[in-house]
């Protein structure tokens, strides 16, 4: 049953896969892709609707090995919750204002590892994926200048990164490898 007053991590709309000590979650709306690390992910699956903060705070604590904080908890959130990853709530909206600096220096050296972090990337869409283009003005732009290439007179359209010869032409020194220059009689 949902306690109105625990935290609620958002699933609608994500893929979610684990990866060791962490996981990794795309966002299929926004073509976002996030990797939580292990601090993050344990309290972002343990934000299920029911735990309050005190019992996420207790449960990590089980999970990380390591005692762990309301206030460690409320920052995580935060960084959850700035991302799209935890529905906004009075729970998580009241969150104390306490850095990333802050908290490093509450944990200490040792605990720079269990410091909560949230990477996003910016995924490309399907039909970006699909055609290997991640920007599409710098792929038109390439197949322009590989056109433009290929109809200079004498130029092979041949990409190849190994010169090739034979009854074709030969490979003349000081040109573009892989690009094949017809061979011309000697002059007399």
């Amino acid at each position: 049953m949902k306690n109105p007053e625990a935290p609620s991590r958002v699933l609608l709309h994500l893929s979610i896969q684990q990866a060791g000590t962490e996981t990794l979650v795309y966002d299929e709306r926004r073509h976002k892709a996030f990797c939580l690390n292990r601090s993050s992910s344990a309290i972002w699956n343990l934000a299920d609707g029911e735990h309050t903060i005190a019992e996420i705070g207790a449960l990590a604590s089980l999970q990380l090995e390591t005692s762990v904080t309301e206030e460690f908890v409320l920052f995580a959130l935060e960084d959850l919750r700035r991302e799209g990853l935890i529905e906004p709530s009075a729970t998580t909206e009241v969150v104390p204002a306490v850095s990333r600096r802050a908290m490093l220096q509450k944990l200490g050296v040792g605990g720079a590892m269990l410091l909560p972090a949230v990477a996003a990337i910016l995924a490309p869409t399907a039909a970006q994926a699909q055609s290997g283009c991640f920007d599409c003005g710098d792929s038109i732009r390439a197949t322009q200048m590989a056109r433009a290439r290929a109809q200079q007179p004498g130029v092979s359209g041949s990409l190849s990164p190994i010169p090739s010869t034979g009854t074709a032409g030969t490979v003349t020194p000081g040109v573009t490898p892989g690009v094949v220059q017809p061979t011309t009689p000697p002059k007399k």
